[in-house]
């Protein structure tokens, strides 16, 4: 199932704090980004984080992931979504901590 454009139109309300945010389509699904570095991922309607080991206790659900097999990804938690600020303050804390994009060649 892919993901609605009413999903990403309230996804881009929600994340009006993250700097130079954008959305990027993906075989019917959406790459998030942060001044050019991808953060979360859009499937099925449902935003999930990119995860370190240090941002993984951030998360109440640390089971479902972006799609199957996927790694490294947690749904956001339902609370984030209603709070622009705190939404804002993870994404932050996370690109923080995500490793550097590998660079091109």
């Amino acid at each position: 199932m892919a993901t609605s454009r009413e999903t990403i139109e309230f996804l881009r309300d929600a994340l009006a704090l993250v700097p130079e945010v954008s959305f990027r389509p993906m075989m019917g699904e959406y790459c998030v980004y942060s001044a050019g570095r991808v953060f979360a991922l859009v499937c099925d309607d449902t935003l999930f984080l990119k995860t370190t080991p240090e941002t993984l206790h951030l998360f109440e659900d640390k089971l479902t992931r972006a799609y199957p097999g996927s790694k490294n990804t947690c749904q956001v938690n339902a609370a984030w979504l209603e709070d622009r600020k705190k939404l804002a303050q993870v994404v932050a804390y996370t690109l923080a901590r995500l490793p550097a994009p590998a660079r091109k060649k």
